[in-house]
């Protein structure tokens, strides 16, 4: 990699061949605010990447719309997590279910997360959830409800909804050059 940023910067004109320079790459999770680089339409909540898409789609077709913007649908790594993003839809009045990777399509009853094949989290359900209403719910959606809480729910695939997708995490590159 050293080698081929050197070529870049001598066919740029950056760096003389003849010149004794030392680059040293610093790379960091993330974008640093003071960059002010936008990163729409994923927009930042805590320490991940996120687009809040209210589109209305099945939940394949969710799963699909958030591949192609090299993305997943989301899959919660924890309470807080799941919290955060919650609470962004509420304060932005966007309260309702949003599809997420959850399901137990492969194996009923053991719900995973389909974009990393993770067991999905006991806590993250609500109460009395998942419970495969009329044996056809095999796909999880967050639901949002101000005044009963939020949570995990498991429904059926093919309803159509808003959905959430979660972007990997970006790296930010600089190069110091002496």
């Amino acid at each position: 990699m050293f080698l081929k940023f050197t070529v870049l910067c001598v066919l740029l004109g950056l760096v003389s061949l003849s010149a004794g320079y030392v680059i040293t790459p610093n790379i960091v999770d993330g974008v640093p605010e003071s960059l002010d680089i936008a990163t729409a339409p994923f927009i930042k909540i805590g320490e991940n990447y996120y687009l809040i898409e209210t589109k209305r789609a099945n939940w394949f077709d969710a799963f699909e719309s958030c591949r192609q913007k090299e993305a997943d649908l989301v899959a919660f790594e924890s309470l807080e997590e799941l919290q955060l993003v919650s609470q962004y839809i509420i304060n932005n009045n966007l309260t309702a279910f949003y599809w997420t990777s959850g399901t137990d399509l492969a194996k009923q009853d053991e719900h995973v997360w389909f974009s990393s094949g993770q067991p999905v989290a006991s806590d993250l359900w609500r109460e009395g959830e998942p419970n495969n209403a009329n044996d056809e719910e095999h796909c999880d959606d967050l639901k949002i409800q101000p005044e009963r809480g939020v949570g995990l729910n498991d429904k059926k695939c093919s309803i159509k909804g808003p959905y959430i997708c979660k972007a990997p995490q970006p790296k930010t590159a600089s190069f110091i050059v002496w």
